[in-house]
C-alpha cells in the first residue's frame, strides 16, 4: 500500500474512532440532562417569535450557538411540516417547550458531536503544519481520545464548539506565516469573531493572530492586522448583534461573569493556574500526556509556527486560570491544543521509541474515553427510578425529594410545570400562553404528574427534614446520595426514616465507590477517572413509603395544569403580589372547577385582601368539594370565629372533631 493510501485510511480510522466514542454513549439517554442544557434547548425556542435578542433567555453566553441550534430546530420543523405536520410554528415550539424536549436535545447533541469531529480534524491539520505528517495524525488521535473532550461532546453546550472555532483561528493564523495574502487575515479575524460569539473566552484566540503577524516580522501599523481586527469585531456583531444593540445589559452581565470567574463556585479548589496542570489536564490527557505536553511546548518555542500555537495556549491558560471558577470543561481548548503539543513531542522521537511513547501516552485517555462511553450507554439510575415510580406510585402522589436539585429523579411534577409556565410567560407573554392553552391540553402528556415538595427554590431543606415531610403529608420520600455535593442527605434524618418508613426501591450504580473521581463543582454525574467497576451514571437513589398512599385529583392533565397555576398563585401570594395571585388562581379554577387547592388559595387571598366574608365563601366551597377533610372544616371554623360568628364556628369544630374520631375508630 502506498504512503498516501496508508495515510488516508489512517485518518479515516481516527475520525471513525472519534465518532464511535462520541456517538456510542452520549446520545443514548436524552431524558437525563446536564443543567447547562436547559437554556440552549428550551430558551432557543423563543426565537420562533421573531425576537432574536438572546438576553431574553440568558446573559451567560453570547448568541452564536443558540442561533445555530435554532436553525437546526427550524429545519427539523420544516421537515415535519413537509411530512404533513398540521401544527403552526408557535404550537410546535410550545409543544416541545412543555412536553417533549428529547428530540431537541438529540439534535443539539448531534451538533456538538459534529463540532467535536471537526475539532479532531483541525487538530490534525495543526500538528501536520507545525511538525509534519506524523505529528498530524498523532494530534488528531490524541484529540479523538481526549477523555474530557469525549465527556463534553455529548452535551448541548458551548465548550466544545468554542474549542473548535478556537482551533480554526490557530489554523488560519499559521497560514499568515506562509504569505501576505489579505484573505487569511480576514479569515483569521472572522474565526476570532465566531469563537468569541460562541463563548466570550474565545476572543483570547486573537493572540494566535498577533503571534503569527509579529512572528512574520510585520509591524503594528500594518493595515492587514487592523483589517483582521475589524473582521473579528464585524463577525462578532453579525453573529451576536444584541451584545451591541442591548449593550447595557451585556456590560452588566459580562461584569458579573468576570466576578463569577474570579470568586469561584462552591468548593474552594484554588486558582486555575495550579488546578489545571494538577487535575484538569491529566484528567483529559493522562499524566504521561501532560508531561509530554510540556516537552512539546519546549519544542514549540524553537519554531515560529510553534510559538503561534503556544501563544493561543498560554493566553487562554493565563486568563482563565487567574480565576477560582475551575470547571474541568473550561480547559477543553487547552486539552485540544495540548494534544497538538504532545503529538509534536512524540513525533520528534525516533522509531521504535516513538511507538513506546505513543502507547504509554495513549493508554490512559483511551481507557477513560471508552469507560465514559460505556457508562453513558449503560444508562442512568435516575432514568430507571423514574420508570419505576411512574409504574408503581399513584398519579398525584406528594413526594419529599431530598438530596439536592441536580440529582433529582426527573419526574413530571406540578412544580416543574409551574416553572415552565413562568418561563414561557416571561419569554412569550401571558396572552400567548392563554391562546395556546387548549392546544397544550390536547397535545400534552397523558402520563402521571406528581408533586416534589423540595425543589430548586427550597434549598434549606434539600438534605432532609422530618418536619417538612410531616407538614406536607408526603406519601413517599425519595433520597439520592453521591460523593458530589449535589446529592447529600442528612445522616440523622436518614436514620430516623429507617424507623418510620419502608424502603420499597433502591437504584444503585454497580461499583459506586469513592474511587471514581468527578469534577467536584459540576453537577454532572459522570466521572473523569479512575472508574473502578462503575457500570452506569447517576447517584444512589432510595424510595421510601412513609404514609398511606394518597393520590390527588390533579395527577393528570388538565387538572395538573390547573394545579400548577394555583401553586404559582400561592408563590405570588407569599411575596405579597395579591393581584397576580388572584389572576393565576382564577385561571386554575377555570381549567378545573374541582381544584380544592384553588379554593384554599382563593380564601387566603381574600383574607390577605381584608375581605373575610368572601374568604368564608371559598372555605365553604372547599368543604362542599371535600367534606371528609377535617382540616378544611377547622379553617372554615376559624374564619367564622374571626367574624365573631361563634355558633357557626362551633358547628365547624364539631364536624372536624367527628371526622377525627371516625378516622381514629378506623385505625
Amino acid at each position: 500500500m502506498r504512503d498516501s493510501e496508508r495515510g488516508y485510511w489512517r485518518w479515516v480510522a481516527i475520525l471513525g474512532l472519534a465518532a464511535l466514542l462520541r456517538v456510542w454513549g452520549p446520545l443514548s439517554d436524552p431524558s437525563i440532562r446536564h443543567p447547562d442544557e436547559f437554556y440552549p434547548v428550551y430558551g432557543t425556542l423563543h426565537f420562533s417569535t421573531g425576537d432574536f435578542n438572546h438576553h431574553a433567555m440568558t446573559a451567560i453566553y453570547p448568541a452564536l450557538h443558540s442561533y445555530l441550534l435554532w436553525a437546526l430546530y427550524f429545519l427539523y420543523f420544516a421537515i415535519l411540516k413537509i411530512g404533513g405536520l398540521s401544527w403552526s410554528l408557535d404550537q410546535w415550539a410550545a409543544y416541545h417547550f412543555f412536553w417533549d424536549g428529547d428530540p431537541l436535545i438529540q439534535i443539539g447533541r448531534w451538533a456538538t458531536v459534529f463540532f467535536a469531529l471537526v475539532t479532531v480534524w483541525w487538530a490534525g491539520c495543526l500538528g501536520r503544519r507545525i511538525w509534519g505528517d506524523t505529528a498530524g495524525w498523532l494530534a488528531a488521535l490524541f484529540t479523538a481520545v481526549c477523555t474530557l473532550h469525549v465527556r463534553q461532546s455529548g452535551l448541548v453546550a458551548v465548550d466544545v464548539p468554542m474549542a473548535c472555532w478556537y482551533l480554526g483561528v490557530v489554523w488560519a493564523s499559521l497560514r499568515l506565516l506562509e504569505g501576505e495574502d489579505i484573505r487569511w487575515y480576514l479569515w483569521a479575524g472572522a474565526l476570532v469573531g465566531l469563537a468569541a460569539a460562541s463563548k466570550y473566552p474565545g476572543a483570547l484566540s486573537c493572540s494566535a493572530v498577533m503571534a503569527a503577524h509579529f512572528g512574520a516580522g510585520r509591524g503594528l501599523f500594518d493595515r492587514r492586522l487592523w483589517l483582521s481586527g475589524s473582521a473579528a469585531v464585524g463577525t462578532f456583531f453579525v453573529a451576536t448583534p444584541y451584545t451591541f444593540l442591548d449593550f447595557a445589559f451585556f456590560a452588566e452581565s459580562f461584569s458579573m461573569g468576570v466576578d463569577y470567574l474570579q470568586q469561584g463556585f462552591g468548593l474552594d479548589l484554588g486558582r486555575g493556574w495550579w488546578y489545571y496542570p494538577r487535575v484538569s489536564l491529566p484528567a483529559g490527557l493522562g499524566w504521561v500526556g501532560t508531561a509530554l505536553l510540556v516537552c512539546g511546548a519546549v519544542a514549540a518555542v524553537q519554531r515560529t509556527s510553534g510559538r503561534v500555537l503556544l501563544a493561543a495556549f498560554l493566553s487562554y491558560y493565563l486568563v482563565m486560570g487567574s480565576g477560582q471558577l475551575v470547571f474541568m470543561r473550561y480547559t477543553i481548548p487547552l486539552q485540544v491544543l495540548g494534544s497538538v503539543l504532545l503529538a509534536g513531542a512524540i513525533a520528534r522521537v525516533g522509531i521504535p521509541w516513538r511507538y513506546v511513547l505513543l502507547l504509554l501516552a495513549l493508554f490512559e485517555p483511551l481507557y477513560g474515553s471508552v469507560r465514559i462511553a460505556q457508562l453513558q450507554a449503560g444508562g442512568d439510575t435516575r432514568s430507571a427510578a423514574r420508570a419505576w415510580l411512574e409504574r408503581e406510585v399513584p398519579a398525584g402522589s406528594t413526594c419529599c425529594n431530598f438530596g439536592g436539585w441536580a440529582g433529582d429523579v426527573p419526574l413530571p411534577t406540578i412544580e416543574g410545570l409551574w416553572t415552565k409556565i413562568r418561563h414561557y410567560e416571561r419569554l412569550w407573554g401571558r396572552k400567548s400562553l392563554d391562546e395556546m392553552q387548549d392546544f397544550l391540553l390536547a397535545s400534552g402528556s397523558r402520563g402521571p404528574f406528581y408533586s416534589y415538595v423540595v425543589h430548586s427554590g427550597n434549598l434549606q431543606y434539600q438534605t432532609g427534614s422530618a418536619e417538612l415531610e410531616r407538614e406536607q403529608a408526603c406519601s413517599y420520600v425519595i433520597l439520592h446520595r453521591h460523593q458530589l455535593s449535589y446529592s447529600e442527605v442528612d445522616a440523622d434524618f436518614a436514620q430516623e426514616l429507617v424507623a418510620r418508613g419502608e424502603l420499597v426501591a433502591r437504584f444503585t450504580p454497580g461499583g459506586l465507590t469513592e474511587m471514581a473521581r468527578y469534577d467536584p463543582i459540576d453537577a454532572y454525574y459522570l466521572p473523569v477517572g479512575p472508574f473502578g467497576d462503575l457500570d452506569k451514571a447517576g447517584p444512589e437513589i432510595e424510595v421510601w413509603r412513609v404514609d398511606p398512599v394518597t393520590s390527588a385529583k390533579w395527577g393528570r392533565l388538565p387538572a395538573a395544569f390547573a394545579e400548577a397555576y394555583v401553586r404559582g398563585a400561592a408563590t405570588f401570594l407569599a411575596e405579597g403580589e395579591i393581584a397576580t395571585a388572584l389572576s393565576l388562581v382564577g385561571r386554575g379554577l377555570t381549567l378545573d372547577a374541582g381544584c380544592a387547592d384553588g379554593y384554599l388559595v382563593s380564601a387566603q387571598i381574600m383574607e390577605r385582601a381584608n375581605r373575610p366574608r368572601d374568604a368564608i365563601g371559598f372555605y365553604e366551597q372547599l368543604v362542599i368539594l371535600e367534606p371528609e377533610r377535617a382540616s378544611y372544616w377547622l379553617l372554615l371554623g376559624d374564619a367564622f370565629r374571626r367574624l365573631g360568628e361563634k355558633s357557626a364556628a362551633r358547628r365547624c369544630d364539631e364536624r372536624a372533631l367527628a371526622l377525627h374520631r371516625a378516622i381514629e375508630g378506623q385505625d
